[in-house]
C-alpha cells in the first residue's frame, strides 16, 4: 500500500523565504524611511539656516538705513561734525521681534586717509608730509608712506628716486610672490601689510589714525586726536595739539577761520595756510557704521552677525551731483549747499571686527 509523501520542508523553506523576504522589506523601509527622515531634517535645517540668514541681513539693512537717515538728519541740523552731534552719542539697540540691532558709528574724518597721497592721477605732496610726519609720531619708520603711497600710484617707478618698483618691491615686500604692486587705491587697511615696511606690528599701531576712504578726506578739526592733529605741522607734538582737544570740547569749531585764530596755528604764514587748508575741515565727508545683529531665539545660545558701512556725506551741486573738491577749504553759510548720504561700501563679518 503505497501513501502519498509529507513535504513539511518545503513549506518550512517557504514560509522562511517568506520571512527573509517580509525581513528584508521592513529593512528596506526603515533604511528609506531614515534616509527620508534625515533628508528632511537636512532640508528643515537647511531651510531653518537660510531663512535666519536671511532675517539677519534684513536685520542689517534695515541698520544701514538707520545709520543713513541719523547722518542725514544730523546734517541738516548743523554743518559741523563734533562728539556733540546725535550720531557720536551711544545708540541704544533696536529690537525688531527676537532679533535687536545694534549701531556704532565713527567719523571717518578723524583719521587720515591714506588714499588722499594719490589722487586724480597725482600725488598729493602736502597729504604725503602730513602723514610721514604721523609715521614719526608714531616712532615709525617716514619711508613707509614712500611705499603707501607706490602701491597706490599709476607708474611704475619708486616717487622721488627713479627706480623700478617690481624689482625693490619683490626684495623688500611682505608678499615676495607679487613682483607687481596694484597701483590701485586701497579698499580695506588690512591691504598694508603687503607694503614694504608694513608687518603686523606696524599695522596695529598705525590702526587707530588712519582710514580707508574711497574719494579724498579732508581730516576733521573736530574728532580728530592729538596725535593726528600733530602731524599737520612739522615740529609739533600731541601734547600740544591737546590743547586744541580741550578747546573744542567747550566750543565748536564752525569754520576754517576759527583753526587759524588757534595760538598753535596763528604763526603759519600765507603760503602755509594755503597749503594746509585743502587736508582741514570742521565737518566729515565719511563714517563708519558698525552694524551688529543678533538673534536671540535660544537662550545662552544667541546668534550675531556683523557689517561694516561707508557712509559719505558730501555737498551737491545745483543738478544734483555730488561734489568733494579738495581746494575749496571752506564753507559759505549764505550759499549752504545740500548733502547727499548714501552707502559706498558695505562689508559683512563672521565675527566682530576690529572697530
Amino acid at each position: 500500500m503505497s501513501s502519498m509523501p509529507v513535504m513539511p520542508m518545503k513549506t518550512d523553506s517557504q514560509r522562511g523565504v517568506a520571512l527573509l523576504t517580509i525581513l528584508l522589506l521592513v529593512v528596506s523601509i526603515t533604511v528609506v524611511a531614515g534616509a527620508m527622515l534625515a533628508s528632511q531634517k537636512i532640508a528643515i535645517r537647511r531651510s531653518g539656516l537660510l531663512f535666519d540668514q536671511n532675517q539677519l541681513l534684513q536685520d542689517i539693512d534695515a541698520g544701514q538705513q538707520l545709520a543713513v537717515t541719523m547722518i542725514r538728519a544730523d546734517a541738516n541740523l548743523n554743518d559741523t561734525d563734533s562728539a556733540q552731534d546725535i550720531w557720536a552719542k551711544p545708540i541704544p539697540p533696536y529690537t525688531l521681534g527676537i532679533h535687536s540691532i545694534g549701531i556704532e558709528m565713527r567719523d571717518e574724518a578723524s583719521r587720515f586717509n591714506i588714499n588722499n597721497l594719490y589722487q586724480n592721477g597725482r600725488v598729493d605732496s602736502n597729504a604725503l608730509a602730513v602723514f610721514q610726519r604721523l609715521l614719526t609720531q608714531l616712532n615709525l619708520a617716514p619711508d613707509i608712506a614712500i611705499a603707501v603711497l607706490d602701491y597706490q600710484d599709476a607708474d611704475s617707478e619708486i616717487y622721488q628716486d627713479g627706480g623700478d618698483e617690481s624689482t625693490v618691491y619683490s626684495q623688500q615686500s611682505n608678499n615676495p610672490a607679487d613682483n607687481d604692486l596694484p597701483n590701485q587705491r586701497f579698499v580695506n587697511i588690512e591691504q598694508l601689510q603687503n607694503v614694504k615696511g608694513v608687518n603686523a606690528e606696524v599695522l596695529a599701531a598705525l590702526r587707530p589714525y588712519i582710514t580707508v576712504v574711497p574719494h579724498y578726506l579732508p581730516i576733521n578739526m573736530n574728532t580728530a586726536s592729538p596725535v593726528v592733529l600733530a602731524a599737520l605741522m612739522d615740529g609739533a607734538t600731541s601734547q600740544q595739539m591737546q590743547t586744541i582737544v580741550d578747546l573744542r570740547a567747550k566750543q565748536v569749531f564752525e569754520s576754517i577761520d576759527d583753526i587759524w585764530q588757534l595760538p598753535i596755528l596763528s604763526s603759519l604764514d600765507e603760503p602755509q595756510r594755503k597749503a594746509l587748508a585743502p587736508l582741514l575741515a570742521v565737518d566729515s565727508q565719511a563714517f563708519t557704521a558698525l552694524i551688529t545683529s543678533t538673534d536671540n531665539a535660544t537662550v545662552g545660545q544667541a546668534r550675531q552677525r556683523y557689517a561694516t558701512i561707508i557712509i559719505s556725506k558730501t555737498a551737491t551741486d545745483d543738478t544734483g551731483n555730488s561734489s568733494s573738491n579738495i581746494n575749496d577749504s571752506t564753507s559759505n553759510a549764505d550759499n549752504k549747499k545740500p548733502k547727499e548720504v548714501r552707502v559706498v561700501t558695505q562689508r559683512l563679518w563672521a565675527f566682530r571686527p576690529n572697530f
